[in-house]
């Protein structure tokens, strides 16, 4: 830092009484001045927060401190929250007099927890010269460690687990996370759990928490945050400009599986279906292009915003697929009439997902239904004949989960039907599974929402490698 310059924004503050803060990039160009009050310089809000992992801004932020005792906390949580690559603070002293400077700069993840250093007061003209280097040298830090996470996986997440009934099983409801987030092809870097008495109408979590996440973020090379909890559109929007990172919630999240394992049409016009109704209320306005008028020659009035086409579109999609899926629908239900009518008595698997439900089936029938270690790996209902007798028919079914979303309630139509005219349940669990009771309970649960505990069942434990 040159001297002039520390001594000139000194006694400007001195004089106005005022915090005055300065951002400087990388080439030493001034970006933008910010004045406060005496004890506080407001967010500057035009930081470029992220800049994907292991990026710093680019940018120094050198503000006048009045008191003359260096950065306080809050000057530290603004240097971690906007990633800056320096916190600079000039120690007023008396007008005219050349101040000391305090330089504060952020640290990679280490052993020691220190998210930053402060350096020692210094004349301006001490500043070390070579401060590029170090700055260089914490995002190729950070570089390495996101590189070994992204060997890994597409994208680097951070696992926020709101709780605000102290009688849930937490760390079920961790792990179950995890294994969305691995069956959709995420690394999971980090978990942050809260609990809460009540939800934050604005974050659902506390805004320390975000603070906190957003940290977090920066060490461990994320750019995602799995909400496991439902976030309202604004809730989503508000943690996404507060962290500077991409935010979804589970439910999102299991609509990202269902869309990836759905292969027959019916399936992804279901999975297209219930993202198309997830996404409507989230159509917001986000930029200035969705506000500019696209009505033309021979249309009544200033015609449509970019915004209403969109949700407008939707909505015909929506009613397009909902007639389709209808006509798919009465199709299963006749060859259901014609199973009926030939007295052919029908067994259905049913259970949490990923308990084995298709390897018995594939065990029971010769067929060649996908198995996999993953959640969600059946999202379509398949029928088959019983090897060791003709007179009985099986069917496979999608696995359910805990809190089912509601926009995918739809996608397991097809499931409820098939289970409807069954003879018989065979409820499959996970025996070597610890939370066996809860996954069991949780199917019976969602079997009596939808009205299906009535049918004669039996619990199979299976466990294939005894």
């Amino acid at each position: 830092m040159e001297p002039p310059f520390a001594l000139a924004i000194q006694d400007a503050a001195i004089l106005a009484q005022r915090r005055i803060g300065v951002l400087v990039d990388r080439r030493g160009v001034v970006q933008e001045v910010f004045v406060g009050d005496a004890a506080d310089l407001p967010l500057p809000r035009t930081v470029s927060r992220r800049c994907g992992p292991g990026r710093l801004c680019g940018e120094r932020l050198v503000f006048v401190d009045l008191s003359g005792r260096g950065h306080t906390p809050g000057d530290l949580e603004r240097l971690r929250l906007l990633s800056l690559d320096a916190s600079v603070a000039v120690l007023a002293g008396q007008a005219g007099r050349m101040p000391l400077v305090e330089v504060a700069h952020l640290l990679p993840e280490n052993t020691e927890g220190r998210f930053f250093e402060v350096l020692k007061k210094t004349h301006p003209g001490q500043v070390p010269v070579r401060f590029d280097e170090t700055v260089r040298t914490i995002e190729a830090q950070m570089r390495r460690d996101a590189a070994a996470l992204m060997r890994r996986a597409k994208d680097a997440a951070i696992l926020v687990l709101p709780v605000f009934d102290r009688a849930r099983d937490v760390e079920w409801e961790l792990l179950e996370l995890e294994a969305l987030c691995r069956t959709a092809g995420l690394a999971v870097v980090a978990s942050v759990v809260q609990k809460r008495p009540a939800p934050d109408a604005r974050f659902l979590i506390g805004r320390g928490k975000v603070r906190e996440v957003a940290m977090l973020g920066l060490y461990r090379g994320a750019d995602l945050l799995v909400f496991g909890a439902p976030l309202t559109p604004s809730q989503q929007r508000s943690v996404a400009k507060e962290t500077g990172l991409r935010v979804i919630d589970r439910n999102q999240l299991i609509l990202d599986i269902f869309a990836r394992h759905a292969h027959t049409v019916e399936g992804r016009m279901e999975v297209e279906l219930a993202q198309l109704r997830y996404n409507l209320p989230r159509l917001s306005e986000k930029d200035d292009s969705m506000s500019r008028l696209t009505g033309g020659i021979g249309a009544l009035g200033p015609g449509e915003t970019k915004l209403e086409m969109e949700r407008r579109r939707a909505r015909d999609r929506i009613h397009m697929l909902e007639e389709r899926l209808l006509a798919i629908a009465a199709d299963r239900a006749e060859r259901r009439r014609r199973r009926m009518k030939q007295e052919v008595p029908m067994v259905a698997l049913v259970g949490y997902t990923n308990a084995g439900k298709s390897t018995i089936f594939n065990a029971l029938t010769g067929a060649d239904v996908l198995v996999e270690e993953k959640l969600f790996a059946t999202l379509s209902p398949t029928v088959r004949r019983l090897q060791a007798s003709n007179d009985v028919v099986l069917c496979d079914t999608v696995g359910f989960i805990r809190d089912l979303p509601e926009e995918l309630r739809g996608a397991f139509g097809a499931t409820v039907e098939e289970v409807s005219s069954a003879s018989l349940l065979i409820l499959v669990a996970d025996a070597s599974d610890e939370h066996l009771c809860e996954q069991v309970a949780s199917t019976r649960r969602i079997l009596g929402e939808l009205d299906l505990l009535d049918k004669p069942m039996v619990l199979a434990l299976n466990k294939a490698d005894l």
